[in-house]
């Protein structure tokens, strides 16, 4: 995929194309120049989305500072060009500019809490917990992109990729979407009038209120089965 003699390397590669796989040794670390990039992982025998990576942003970076193996896939999108760099020449940019590893500290840092609390998601048993509860991550996500603190959210997901964030089917996540928009919780973006895909979602803060469950209750559930998360997840993008 990428030639290893070389230091670093600029190449395009074509959808479907994945990069590494969840327990591939690492050796490279890539940077997005165009495109989109898919970070999956298993947990609990489900193939589940993490992330999806756009221009500017890099993966593969932990795997190559620790020396461990990846611990997700990373699968490419869309016709994708990447920079990749060989782990020598990583490191020695990483050593050498103080800048560049505070960056990236601070990165990993926030990729880790990032995939951490998508990983608190797929404790929930039940499909509409784990939709809800993602649709509320989603939001916070696009709030912060966005810069916006008030009013209707409008997240650009399909469906495919709601079900796939959740670890739930498509099915079942047509099930509880629907059963949402029948409680005035979120709206189609066809239906707000948005020329795209997606959902408008009213007011994030009712979503729990559909689940019949206080903010409380949902924090006591995830602590009595964060040891299986903690034991599980992974760190930063692979």
């Amino acid at each position: 995929m990428t030639d290893r003699t070389q230091s670093y390397i600029l190449q395009e590669y074509p959808a479907g194309t994945k990069m590494f796989r969840q327990g591939d040794k690492g050796g490279w670390v890539y940077a997005i120049q165009s495109g989109t990039v898919e970070i999956r992982r298993e947990f609990r025998d489900q193939d589940c989305l993490l992330a999806v990576l756009g221009p500017g942003d890099f993966f593969g970076e932990m795997s190559v500072i620790n020396e461990r193996p990846r611990c997700a896939t990373a699968i490419v999108r869309e016709p994708t060009q990447l920079l990749g760099m060989q782990r020598g020449f990583f490191m020695e940019l990483f050593h050498k500019d103080a800048e560049i590893a505070g960056r990236l500290a601070r990165i990993m840092s926030a990729r880790l809490d990032h995939a951490n609390r998508w990983l608190e998601v797929l404790l929930f048993a039940r499909p509409d917990e784990r939709v809800v509860h993602s649709l509320r991550l989603l939001v916070e996500e696009q709030v912060e992109r966005d810069k916006v603190r008030r009013g209707a959210v409008y997240l650009p997901f399909t469906l495919r990729e709601l079900a796939d964030r959740a670890g739930v089917t498509s099915d079942q996540a047509v099930d509880v979407v629907e059963r949402l928009a029948g409680d005035g919780l979120i709206t189609s973006a066809s239906a707000a009038e948005i020329d795209g895909p997606g959902y408008v979602v009213a007011e994030a803060g009712a979503l729990l209120d559909f689940l019949g469950v206080s903010g409380q209750a949902t924090d006591d559930r995830l602590v009595n089965a964060s040891g299986s998360m903690y034991s599980a997840m992974g760190q930063s993008w692979a």
